[in-house]
This record gives C-alpha cells, structure tokens and sequence, in this order.
C-alpha cells in the first residue's frame, strides 16, 4: 500500500471492518513510511470528542506528549505545535483552513476518515481535497495524498468519483459480536431500550458496561433520570449502576467521563446519541442497546424551514452502532427492530448535502474561488431547488452579485464568510453595530447557534410556565432569549437561584474572541459552556 502510494497520483480508499485499526494505525503506518514528513498528515473526523479521543490514543501509542507529534485541532481548542505530524481535526476545521489557502499546502496527505457519514463538511472537503491536489499537481508542487477510509461506505460511488481509485479491504475483526432482534415491531423504543437496559442489568457481570443508542438531548437526560430513579430501588445482589450522558453539547470533560472506568463493583451504562456511532473507542462496552432511530436535519427549499426529526437509521449506521461493542472483548448487540424491519431499512445514509440548507455551503464555495459554484464537483449533487433556494437566500442578504450570468462575492459577502455562522446570523451581527445594538445581538445569535437552554422537566411543568411568563416578550422569541440571558446575568447579584434552577438547566458563558485574519476581516467566534 505506502509503496503505490509514493508513486502514485491517485486517492485511494479502505474499507474495513469497525475495530480493525483504520483510524488509529493507518496514519502511523504513512509516517513511519517517510510518507508525510514533508508535511502534516491530517486525519479528519466528523465530530470533535472521536478527533480528541483518537490524537490522545495515537500520541500514546507513540510514547509522546500530545500536541508535539500528534495534536489535535477542533473548535476552540488548538493543541498542535510546529512539531506536529500527525494532526487529527474535525472536517469543519479542515474546511475551514482550505478557505484561508484552497491548496492545503501544509499538508502532504490528508485522510477523509468515517466518509459514509456524508455530513455537509466532509462532501464540501470531498471535491475540495480533489480540486486542490489537481491544482498541486499542475504547479508542480508537492503532490497531495489522499485517502478516504470507512467501514460501511459504497466503494463503488466513492472509487467512481474519485476517478478510478483503487480501494484496499481490510478483512476481520478482533473480537466476534452477537447480533440480535426483537420478535415483534416496538412501539415505543425508550420504554422498550430501559426494560434492556434492566434485564441486562440484573444478569451480566458488573464489569460488562452497556451503551444504548438514543436520538437527542432530551431523551438522554429524561432516560438518565429514570434510569437512576429506578437503580436505587433494585435488590441489594444487583450491582451499582452509574449512567452517563453522551451528546454534542455536552461540555467536553464531561463528555471525556465516558472513556473512564465505573467505580468497582459499578456498571457504566452511557446513554448516547449517534456521537458514539463512530470511531471512538469506550472502554468496558460489551453491550450495545440499539434503538435503530436517529434525529436528522430535514430541509424544505420551497419554505425554508430546517427542521432536526427523528427517523430511522440505515443499515450502514446500524452496523457502525454495533461495531461499537466487541472492541475489547467479544460483544452483544441488542437491535430493538425486527429482522425484517433491518431489511427494510435504506442501505446507506441519505447524505446531509441533499437535506439541509445550502446558503453556507454556497457562500462557502466563492470564498474557495470556486469557478462556477453551480456545476461544482458534489459526490452526490443536491436538488437544483436547494441550490437555486440557497443562491436567492445570498442574493437577498447582499452577499453575492449576478454579473454576467456569473455569480461574484460581494464585500459584505467576503465578511459574512469570515464567520462560523449561518449567513443570516453574520448579516446580523455585521449590521447591529449600525442599529447600536451589536452586545443584543451577539447574545441572541449565541443562544440561536446552542440546543435550546431551557428545560422542561415534565414532573415540574405547572412551575417552569409560571417562572417563564416573567421573561416571555410580546416581541417574539428572540428578546424572550435575551430576556433570560439577562436575568442569569444578574443572578449573582440578585441571589434569585430557584427561579433560574426552574428556566435553565445549563449555564450559558459567552465568550467573544476577536482577532484580525491575514486580509483584515473580524472575525469572532462565539463559545457556549454548558
């Protein structure tokens, strides 16, 4: 494999199993090989705590301080120096550094990991990747490598759009995983994954942890409470039972909780969204609880409304939810569907490309000096009325020009980019210091750009609608969020904890970091800690 690869031009893809190693011996393999000294060999992963866990893992594995050979780059937190090699960063920020130099040119090979997943970021960086080592090659510059791994991808589509490029199987797993399902459709998936939870409980060993698969936030945290209500009134011969959230917006060290041991005599039982479903590695997990659905962005060009619903997964991702279990040892996979129902279920991930809104992808593409943004190079193309949506949506916020049937960035446009935001919000922001509002402003699109902060536990909700007419406005939504930011701001000053324990169950922190790019644009990224 490094052998085709120091001579040829080509990508080249992997596909293997869950537990085999892609992830974190591929990238030392290429390095000891001399392949990338010349530059950094960076591996990206389409969420921050896999890019975190995984640099931590290799820098061990190579006997070094993490953040000298292998570092990490994800939002807010950059832990790389010039010593640097092996860089594991989220596509985001890939994507996000080939805007300020569209080549890449620190890196000599860039692995696309966990590509079935076909986020917005990762397709975008697809043809990216693809543009800048053409580019490379025609000016004769140190040539680009690229590798695009995965368990679960359709290698036929990927070797296709990467013009013929030859794909490597990697063949068996460590450990063998039991895979089970229901005898009948489930209702009701929570109540059916607790009763799992609970018979797996009461009869495997206390060190058998368990992680079960949930949609969102609200269901992990409603699941966690229950979970642990119902543990302190099990027979003194059950083991003790520690349950432990796991989404995006969690706070990352509490997210890091999950990779540490239960207490002796404990069970950890991790109650996840698919932010488990890939590349990371739990220690203890020997079983997974599978409730085979998902919350996913769903787009509607002609309304323009984006909305996050829950549907069922696909195949690809079920198989990636039961790869998580026999990393260590031999594993168990409880599917909470029926074999039929598996069956039925679409064979890969409709990709988030083809669902979402496109406004920050377009304006994404003209800032990349892509030459023409509607016939740009996309794996699987979106529908021409999200394309045609998200160019009327630019065109309305003065970000872009029709010159000559030819779609050019404005000023105000260049600007908008600078920012991490939707093109909506940096509009806003770019024009509130003109309304003298600019600190309203920053604080309403900082509360927009999190999960919701207020709570609602459903044993409590007579209370929290009383405490919520004090801080609802008749001028909408958005000065109602102003509202209770400004009361949690003044909450140390008024001592009023009960009321604010009843709105909010996270502390909102806004910080604003301002720095000056290379051509002079403010940028300012907004950090919410919960």
């Amino acid at each position: 494999m490094c052998s085709y690869f120091l001579t040829n031009y080509l990508p080249f893809l992997i596909t293997g199993e869950t537990g085999s190693g892609k992830t974190t011996q591929v990238p030392q393999y290429f390095y000891e090989a001399s392949i990338g000294r010349q530059g950094i060999i960076g591996i990206t992963q389409p969420r921050r705590v896999a890019a975190i866990s995984l640099a931590t893992r290799v820098s061990e594995e190579r006997k070094t301080e993490l953040g000298k050979l292998v570092g990490f780059t994800v939002r807010f937190e950059d832990v790389t120096s010039e010593e640097t090699k092996l860089k594991f960063l989220t596509d985001g920020m890939l994507l996000r550094e080939a805007i300020g130099d569209p080549l890449l040119r620190k890196y000599s090979v860039i692995i696309l990991d966990e590509a079935h997943e076909r986020t917005v970021h990762t397709d975008v960086l697809f043809g990216v990747v693809k543009m800048a080592q053409k580019k490379r090659k025609e000016l004769g510059k140190l040539p680009l490598k690229i590798i695009i791994m995965s368990a679960t991808m359709d290698v036929d589509l990927f070797s296709e759009y990467f013009n013929g490029a030859p794909v490597l199987y990697l063949e068996g797993r460590q450990h063998p995983i039991q895979v089970f399902y229901t005898k009948q459709s489930q209702s009701d998936y929570l109540q059916a994954a607790l009763v799992t939870v609970f018979q797996i409980h009461q009869e495997a060993p206390p060190s058998h942890d368990i992680l079960v698969f949930l949609t969102g936030q609200e269901e992990i945290e409603a699941m966690t409470k229950t979970c642990r209500d119902i543990a302190k009134h099990l027979p003194d011969a059950c083991p003790q039972m520690t349950v432990m959230p796991l989404y995006a917006s969690l706070p990352h060290s509490q997210q890091l909780r999950v990779f540490q041991n239960a207490p002796r005599d404990h069970r950890k039982v991790i109650l996840s969204t698919n932010i488990a479903e890939t590349s990371i590695t739990i220690t203890g997990i020997k079983y997974v609880v599978d409730t085979g659905m998902v919350k996913a962005k769903k787009y509607n060009p002609d309304s323009g409304l984006e909305v996050l619903a829950v549907q069922k997964i696909s195949k690809a991702q079920a198989w990636q939810r039961t790869g998580r279990a026999g990393r260590e040892d031999s594993g168990i996979c409880y599917r909470l569907f029926t074999e039929d129902e598996f069956e039925k279920l679409e064979k890969m991930t409709v990709p988030e490309i083809q669902r979402c809104n496109l406004a920050s992808v377009m304006l994404q593409l003209l800032v990349l000096r892509v030459p023409n943004i509607l016939t740009f190079d996309f794996m699987s193309k979106p529908s021409p009325d999200s394309i045609r949506a998200a160019i009327d949506q630019l065109d309305l916020l003065g970000a872009i020009e029709r010159k000559d049937n030819q779609i050019v960035l404005t000023p105000l446009g260049r600007k908008m980019a600078a920012f991490p935001l939707e093109p909506r919000f940096s509009k806003t922001i770019l024009l509130s210091p003109k309304f003298h509002c600019t600190e309203e402003i920053l604080t309403i699109v900082a509360l927009l750009s999190v999960d919701s902060v207020l709570h609602n536990p459903p044993a409590k909700r007579d209370e929290v609608q009383a405490a919520r007419k004090k801080f609802i406005s008749s001028e909408g939504d958005h000065i109602t969020l102003l509202n209770i930011y400004r009361a949690f701001k003044n909450l140390g000053k008024n001592k009023k904890r009960q009321e604010t324990k009843l709105i909010s169950s996270c502390l909102v922190v806004i910080v604003f970091n301002w720095f000056s790019s290379r051509n002079g644009v403010v940028k300012i990224s907004l950090m919410v800690e919960i």
